[in-house]
């Protein structure tokens, strides 16, 4: 599996992704999530500024500016104690600025934890700069010291229920670790 972690530094609230034996940190809050070998994921785009840090992931033979399966990690430093609805509804209303006809569908959600955490999917069946459809399905978990969202997207204008299925399952196996 490689690994993929969105930490926050305790110390000074810096990030470090990380894949196996690189990067190790050590203190700081990690959303970890293992990208499936078998899914033949790689790192696409990373950039971090004071406010956050987004990775994103592609498969080994895409590009960022052209793929058929993207995923995303981002964290939000500083961010905390967001209700999951309210995190839910800021990621489509910045959908919608983009595409005005984008459905929000509300999957499952889980705030009665010690890291409240919430599913949806986002489908846009075209944007106003772009006719190709794009659904997501969205994670979103509330860290102590950072609001973690994450997605898995495909070009379609809505996710078939076997790989919404197959993203929920992967998604529900993130964690939160201190390290």
């Amino acid at each position: 599996m490689t690994i993929i972690a969105i930490s926050i530094s305790l110390m000074t609230f810096g990030q470090t992704a990380k894949q196996p034996n690189r990067n190790v940190q050590k203190m700081g809050e990690s959303l970890m999530l293992d990208w499936p070998d078998s899914e033949n994921w790689k790192v696409g785009d990373d950039q971090e500024n004071a406010q956050q840090r987004v990775i994103d992931l592609i498969h080994t033979n895409e590009t960022i500016d052209k793929w058929t399966e993207l995923g995303n990690m981002t964290s939000i430093k500083g961010v905390t104690g967001v209700p999951m609805d309210k995190a839910m509804n800021l990621m489509f209303d910045q959908a919608k600025q983009n595409s005005p006809n984008a459905k929000l569908t509300f999957i499952e959600k889980n705030e009665n934890t010690e890291f409240p955490w919430i599913i949806f999917t986002i489908e846009a069946p075209n944007f106003k700069n772009d006719k190709n459809p794009e659904s997501q399905l969205w994670y979103i978990v509330q860290g102590k010291q950072a609001l973690y969202t994450n997605f898995r997207a495909i070009k379609q204008a809505t996710i078939p229920s076997d790989l919404k299925d197959k993203w929920i399952k992967f998604f529900k196996t993130g964690k939160i670790v201190m390290k």
